[in-house]
């Protein structure tokens, strides 16, 4: 535990660097500005931001794209807040109470309260993800081949059937991200697969690509339209309202630290998010609450609880991915796939292997979580115009910052070609109610656990029983069966006896 202190401490040293220190407050402005403007989101802007930030030195590029994310849980807030429309999905609760706040005049105090919300929850979060980390990886380190590849087919598993109400559209988009992630060379005989005779395939499909495609022009081609009258009903505020006010932060304690620490256990969990996070948190705070009947038509504990929840959320999403290699949801797919085109695998051997890097990345994390505070005050002004700037006017210049970032990568419009595509899948999939998580953690994971199977069946001699020797492989296949069948058995057991009964 106190080993884990000191080499945090010096991880902030290491994170104080100039190089870093741009990437994070970059990183974290770039992330305030994609959570305000409506339609966007975390994954979206990681997506976006991921060409760009891979030209930089490899920590300061995953501290810049980590910023991001949990930069955009505090712009969310402004928009849920000011026009009554969530940034993304995890500010849905926040417009609950953050909007009528807004409309009774109260706009900067319920702005200062999820600033002050979303710093204690990230701050929970981090020191939460700093015990937690290293000892899921420490523990991870006991697994072989056979036990990650069980892991990993038990949190596509999960995602799947966690991440969407229609399990079967998820398993489907699943399946796609697979089939996308087996495009290029074979990885044991070296054949080419699925290229359609296209050279530029055989390398595979650069994630970056894919990641920009599905995130970043699918959410804008989808993304609803905000007019420019929601600009005349947006609520007021003066600078000085938005400073905190200890009074209000005392109200909110309760809120705050049960919405931090429900944030986080639930951001772990593969597939849950950290919508369902605030959500849940909201819940607990009105059920625990003395005065619930106020919830739901204007309290600053109503504001507190989901944004603490929120940003204590997008920390605990982490753990899975740094300490297991496994991503949990898509924003932390494309912060593994920027991992992956670094040169690094996250995974339990990451700490062993590179605790210099995980360390300095974890330091940025506080020092962006602290900066963020100054930042969202001064530029909240700035985040309530860009979200009542009219999608004519913002979209074509993020689209000519997405298409430039894609083609400075290799210098090929073929890239780009393929991007677009993407994105026309990402809509499709959009419009017609798939889930676009499962396919990005297919393509990541689809050919991780493609080799991890066909080298334990190489070494085995194709012996299928040598997964039933590993006791801990056995115990998570067994897991994973009851996720996929136990669900059905009672929906199909309690419909049978509702047919019973009439």
């Amino acid at each position: 535990m106190f080993e884990a202190w000191g080499l945090l401490f010096n991880g902030i040293i290491a994170a104080s660097d100039p190089t870093i220190l741009t990437g994070v407050f970059f990183g974290a402005i770039v992330g305030l500005l994609i959570g305000a403007l409506p339609g966007l989101g975390p994954s979206a802007g990681v997506a976006i931001l991921l060409p760009i930030a891979v030209t930089f030195d490899g920590t300061a590029a995953i501290a810049a794209l980590g910023a991001v994310y949990y930069g955009a849980q505090y712009g969310g807030a402004v928009t849920a807040i000011l026009l009554g429309i969530p940034g993304d999905a995890s500010a849905v609760m926040t417009v609950v109470d953050g909007y009528p706040l807004a409309k009774r005049g109260k706009a900067g105090q319920a702005l200062s309260i999820s600033i002050v919300a979303s710093f204690i929850g990230g701050l929970i979060g981090l020191v939460l993800l700093t015990i937690f980390a290293t000892t899921i990886a420490r523990a991870a380190l006991a697994f072989g081949p056979i036990e990650m590849t069980a892991v990993m087919i038990f949190a596509l598993a999960l995602v799947s059937v966690l991440g969407s109400t229609d399990w079967i559209k998820s398993f489907i988009a699943l399946f796609l991200g697979v089939w996308i992630g087996m495009i290029g060379l074979d990885p044991i005989l070296g054949m080419p697969r699925y290229t359609f005779g296209e050279v530029m395939l055989f390398e595979g499909i650069d994630f970056s690509i894919l990641a920009v495609g599905i995130f970043g022009l699918a959410e804008m081609f989808a993304s609803p339209i905000v007019s420019s009258a929601d600009k005349s009903k947006m609520a007021r505020f003066s600078f000085r309202d938005l400073m905190p006010n200890f009074r209000d932060i005392k109200q909110c304690l309760n809120p705050l630290f049960s919405g931090s620490v429900i944030g986080f256990f639930v951001g772990i969990l593969p597939g849950i998010g950290a919508a369902a996070s605030s959500m849940i948190a909201y819940a607990f705070a009105k059920r625990t609450s003395k005065n619930k009947e106020a919830y739901g038509t204007g309290t600053l504990e109503g504001v507190a609880s989901p944004e603490a929840a929120n940003n204590s959320a997008s920390y605990g999403n982490m753990i899975p991915m740094f300490a297991l290699g496994i991503p949990g949801s898509g924003t932390t797919a494309v912060l593994m796939g920027g991992l992956l085109m670094i040169g690094l695998q996250p995974g339990p051997l990451l700490f062993e292997n590179q605790p210099e890097f995980v360390w300095t990345i974890f330091g940025s994390f506080y020092i962006g979580n602290l900066a963020l505070v100054a930042i969202t005050i001064l530029m909240v002004p700035l985040l309530a115009a860009c979200a009542s700037l009219r999608p004519g006017y913002l979209y074509p210049i993020v689209i000519g910052v997405v298409i430039f970032g894609v083609y400075s990568i290799s210098y090929s419009m073929f890239d780009v070609a393929l991007t677009v595509l993407f994105g026309l899948v990402g809509y499709v999939l959009t419009r017609l109610n798939y889930p676009v998580v499962p396919l990005v953690l297919g393509v990541i994971l689809g050919p991780l656990l493609e080799r991890g199977i066909r080298r334990t069946l190489v070494s085995s001699d194709g012996d299928l029983s040598v997964f039933l020797h590993s006791p801990i492989a056995v115990v998570v296949l067994a897991l994973t069966l009851s996720l996929l069948t136990v669900p059905r058995l009672i929906r199909h057991f309690n419909l049978t006896r509702a047919i019973s009964d009439n």
